[in-house]
């Protein structure tokens, strides 16, 4: 039985030494990691809930200089928001930060991507991962439980969040999943050319552009992933939710993979 335990540890070391290895040394990708945080005021349904997004954008490296510690920060104060904003004349507060627009990397402590590629391959065995490599997160479709004609029907009043891609050219594939931490209400998400389609989808209940092919969206999920092939540099998922969340901290992940 001791023997059979340390040949397991073994074999999780190995497997965890593999990827930290092809991460770090051999991956020829960045990582840029933002949150925007976002407090409904009272005039919602939801109040006094709040909304964090997690965002994980993983894109093909360039050769440019890496960013100094005085460049990061100004471009992080120059991005940063931190104000009062309205929308169906609702007032929210949106907190954003840690983005200098795609250009810094950020690299995960080892013993954390140690944990997270363990946790990875439990999802995988347990189907709940569609991807065996822990430097993708591609969860299995899991619908809402929400009624689709109320939760349509309530999203023209919820809220809406851009969230921007990174990439360094036009035309380029996405691989991408969202996941919400909220089992009563779902999410739509779609792959949009610019941040103007969130301001269209807000402004005329839900009418506005997106990328329509394969999988570039999915309606009224708990977890939804997909792939978007050729689009622009300023494109990035719109992500809307209905204004009738049951928790106090609704948190909603997303990570975007470049091909």
């Amino acid at each position: 039985m001791r023997k059979r335990y340390y040949a397991v540890l073994a074999i999780i070391a190995i497997i965890v030494s593999y990827y930290i290895v092809s991460a770090f040394v051999l991956q020829q990708q960045s990582i840029n990691k933002q949150s925007i945080y976002v407090h409904l005021e009272p005039g919602w349904k939801s109040y006094p809930g709040n909304i964090v997004y997690e965002i994980t954008n993983v894109w093909s490296k360039q050769d440019a200089t890496q960013l100094s510690a005085q460049e990061r920060l100004e471009i992080s104060k120059q991005n940063n928001v931190d104000e009062i904003r309205y929308v169906h004349d609702k007032p929210y507060i949106l907190v954003q930060n840690s983005n200098t627009n795609c250009r810094d990397s950020w690299e995960p402590h080892y013993a954390r991507f140690g944990a997270d590629t363990l946790r990875h391959y439990i999802e995988y065995a347990t189907g709940l991962q569609q991807s065996p490599d822990p430097n993708i997160t591609l969860y299995t479709l899991e619908p809402s439980k929400q009624d689709y004609a109320q939760q349509q029907d309530q999203l023209k009043s919820g809220y809406s969040q851009f969230i921007p891609i990174c990439t360094s050219q036009d035309g380029a594939s996405f691989d991408y999943t969202v996941k919400i931490n909220d089992n009563a209400v779902g999410f739509d998400v779609y792959f949009v050319d610019s941040i103007e389609q969130q301001a269209n989808y807000d402004a005329n209940n839900g009418k506005f552009t997106h990328y329509a092919d394969g999988t570039c969206f999915g309606k009224n999920y708990e977890r939804f992933s997909g792939t978007c092939n050729n689009v622009g540099k300023n494109s990035g998922l719109l992500i809307a939710i209905p204004d009738n969340l049951s928790l106090p901290l609704t948190k909603i992940q997303v990570w975007l993979y470049e091909k």
